[in-house]
């Protein structure tokens, strides 16, 4: 049997500018076989490993130089692997190891502030001829890396339309829900609507610590990369205001009493919500066959011809309702935005279904009247028969302070022509002073329906006017349910 010989004092080279040299540890050997030589091998440390340098196209980043172990025996080849805090990994004989191997490893240890990182390794050695082995482990050595995630700062702040561009103000400062920025990275914050475009950035807070005002509008902030956009969710960039950054744009086309501003810091994504308070509701729309003038037009100056609006509960906006006659076997949809059909509820075997393009049109399965539910906070339509008493009505007017009480003037115009109509609408009616109101039927005061509650509400027989408040509206009503909704314009 052959017998090996094994150089044990082998020096691994460990060249840091601070560090000296260090030795291989005594080698684990396998004792089969004749004496084979391995010469000096060395290992050297590289130096920090900043991810944020690292191409994305790069798969192998090197964590160490290796000098290779001599042998006398050519059929020995060496095999790598590093042990990094006692966990192992592939390594190459150039001493390279995979980048996302490591950049994980160091995020899942350390966290993901980008800041250096330093870890203790060692190298491995197998020297294998296929049938026998001898192992060789190195004295330990540092690796220090930098993580490839964005700063992230302590705080930020809002400054735009919503604060008058105000520098240093700290109003409108974004909430993380409190800890550490790369553990809580995601900030948010809610600003008042304004009534026109509002544009905005995000300042983060080494901007507030400006010398002056000057100074300030020349620090980096957080924006769109591309002037003139007008995005609600993607992603941000931040750098120098007007140079890198540029401001945030929230259209005024886009309802509603504040924004919610949200803001992953660590994952540079952005998304602005519209919050529409009790005092704006979010209307949805019916449109079909059997609906209006039955000619699916979703046109914005369709509503009240193809368009026929749902009517937000008083309590509630949340929860829009409609009740009206629909016959067996003619389809019709929900949108949200007239002009569009990306937000819509149809029905898939016989299931309601949301935003699915490919979706059938909804179906009654006999004719009747019937009520619609859309629970807008649930995400959930519900359809069913209507049992109340139902009433058919020639006109509905408007008569008030304004006419003289009139209930023949001011008439309202139906919304469906294509069947048995109980939708009515007055469109740009302008009180230039409040005024009281009621809704009239055929003419007369036989049957009419008052409330107290603007702008929203349900009318009930003889019931008190209703105040108007002064302004311009589109007005809407439908005379099963008596409910009715002062739209301003």
């Amino acid at each position: 049997m052959k017998k090996f010989l094994y150089i044990a004092a082998m020096t691994l080279l460990l060249a840091s500018c601070t560090e000296d040299f260090k030795d291989w540890a005594d080698p684990q050997s396998n004792p089969q076989g004749e004496v084979v030589t391995f010469g000096t091998g060395s290992v050297a440390s590289v130096d920090v490993i900043d991810f944020a340098q690292v191409p994305d196209s790069v798969e192998m980043v090197k964590v160490c130089d290796v000098n290779a172990p001599e042998t006398n025996d050519e059929t020995y080849a060496p095999q790598y692997t590093i042990l990094i805090n006692g966990q192992e990994f592939p390594l190459t004989a150039d001493g390279k190891m995979n980048a996302s191997d490591l950049e994980l490893y160091v995020v899942q240890l350390f966290g993901q502030a980008p800041e250096v990182r330093e870890l203790t390794a060692k190298v491995k050695c197998v020297m294998t001829n296929g049938t026998t082995a001898t192992t060789i482990m190195s004295g330990e050595f540092p690796i220090k890396v930098i993580p490839d995630t964005p700063k992230i700062s302590t705080a930020y702040y809002y400054v735009g339309e919503s604060n008058g561009w105000t520098a240093f103000d700290t109003t409108y400062k974004l909430d993380n829900g409190g800890g550490d920025v790369y553990s809580n990275p995601v900030f948010t914050v809610v600003v008042p609507a304004t009534g026109a475009d509002n544009w905005f950035k995000i300042v983060p807070e080494e901007a507030m610590h400006a010398a002056d005002a000057d100074a300030f509008w020349k620090s980096e902030f957080i924006g769109y990369a591309v002037n003139g956009e007008n995005e609600m969710s993607g992603s941000f960039v931040e750098g120098v205001n007007d140079v890198v950054a540029f401001a945030f744009k929230i259209p005024a086309s886009i309802r509603a009493d504040k924004y919610r501003l949200t803001f992953d810091m660590l994952n540079r994504t952005f998304e602005f919500e519209p919050i529409i308070e009790l005092g704006t509701p979010d209307l949805w729309y019916l449109v079909g066959s059997c609906v209006g003038n039955g000619s699916w037009g979703n046109a914005a100056d369709a509503v009240g011809t193809a368009l026929v609006p749902m009517y937000p509960a008083p309590d509630d906006y949340s929860i829009l309702t409609y009740v009206g006659y629909f016959p067996a076997g003619q389809g019709f949809k929900l949108i949200h935005t007239p002009g569009s059909w990306d937000q819509q509820w149809g029905m898939t075997n016989g299931v309601m279904v949301k935003n699915d393009g490919g979706s059938g049109n909804i179906e009654v399965a006999e004719d009747g009247y019937y009520q619609i539910v859309y629970d807008m906070e649930m995400d959930a339509v519900t359809i069913t028969k209507y049992t109340g008493a139902v009433g058919t009505y020639s006109a509905i007017g408007m008569p008030g302070d304004y006419n003289d009480w009139m209930p023949a003037a001011t008439l309202m115009n139906p919304m469906t022509s294509v069947v048995e109509n109980h939708d009515w609408i007055k469109k740009d009616v302008t009180y230039s002073v409040d005024t009281d109101i009621k809704f009239a039927a055929d003419g007369s005061w036989a049957v009419n329906w008052g409330a107290t509650l603007f702008p929203v509400g349900v009318g009930v027989q003889d019931d008190p006017n209703i105040h108007v408040v002064a302004g311009n509206y589109d007005i809407i009503f439908n005379d099963i349910t008596g409910a009715y909704y002062f739209i301003a314009k």
